[in-house]
């Protein structure tokens, strides 16, 4: 295995950014007369207070990666929740320039059927909102322990976290960028191909009672889905287990 970490001039940020990609190594990447062998990929987006070097420090994705010969594209994104802020930067589209930045220079197979994507928590909500609105790029989405309630992201105190930073004057989620239901129902709306959907959430997580609703949210819309829970928290011994199964599920 390979493990890239690329700084390039992104120029949705208008700044040099980074992010990491684990990349399976072959025999076609080191014999010149062969063609290179395009690889299927996992676009992983990390949490809150995380950023791009966080699941490779602490869960074993780059073996299971190896052991499925998936490529994985982890990206950065600040406090962002994967918008792109009112007063901030363009996290959003700065996630669609790393996925189309990574597929020009790297083997990835830019076909919908081998690209996937998955996140916890707040990389939980962003995976949610792509899945919906980006539902060409990627043909399945995992999503672990997702913040599926922004409203309780109105009064928020987390360091540097601002609600107010990602939508601007409002005193609600209604209507904004973080409104993820508006998203799913205006995709239902507009009959895109949804991705498969594979939701998870452990029952000792604070955020399992908001997942229940977003369920029913999703049952309620006819969406199809594959549900799992079980004894868990919101830490990285769920989410490592957790991606462990998403990438056995997005290979099978």
């Amino acid at each position: 295995m390979a493990l890239l970490s690329i700084n390039f001039n992104s120029t949705v940020l208008g700044k040099h950014h980074s992010f990491k990609v684990i990349l399976p190594e072959n025999d076609t990447q080191f014999e010149p007369s062969k063609k290179t062998q395009t690889l299927k990929t996992m676009l992983l987006l990390h949490g809150l207070s995380n950023d791009d070097s966080l699941y490779t420090r602490y869960t074993n994705v780059e073996r299971f990666a190896n052991r499925a010969n998936l490529a994985v594209i982890m990206p950065s994104a600040d406090h962002s929740f994967y918008t792109n802020m009112v007063h901030g930067h363009s996290y959003y589209d700065h996630i669609l320039e790393v996925w189309d930045y990574a597929h020009q220079i790297l083997p990835l197979s830019k076909d919908r059927k081998d690209n996937f994507i998955a996140g916890h928590s707040m990389g939980g909500f962003g995976t949610i909102q792509f899945a919906f609105k980006e539902s060409g790029r990627f043909s399945k989405a995992c999503f672990m322990s997702s913040a599926t309630n922004p409203e309780k992201l109105v009064d928020y105190d987390w360091y540097d976290f601002s609600f107010k930073g990602i939508v601007g004057q409002n005193d609600t989620s209604d209507g904004t960028v973080l409104d993820i239901r508006r998203d799913i129902e205006d995709a239902l709306e507009k009959g895109v191909d949804i991705p498969e959907l594979y939701m998870m959430c452990g029952t000792e997580d604070y955020v399992y009672e908001d997942n229940l609703k977003f369920k029913k949210f999703l049952e309620g819309k006819g969406i199809d889905f594959k549900y799992e829970e079980g004894p868990g928290n919101h830490d990285w011994d769920y989410w490592n287990a957790g991606i462990e199964k998403a990438i056995d599920w997005f290979m099978n």
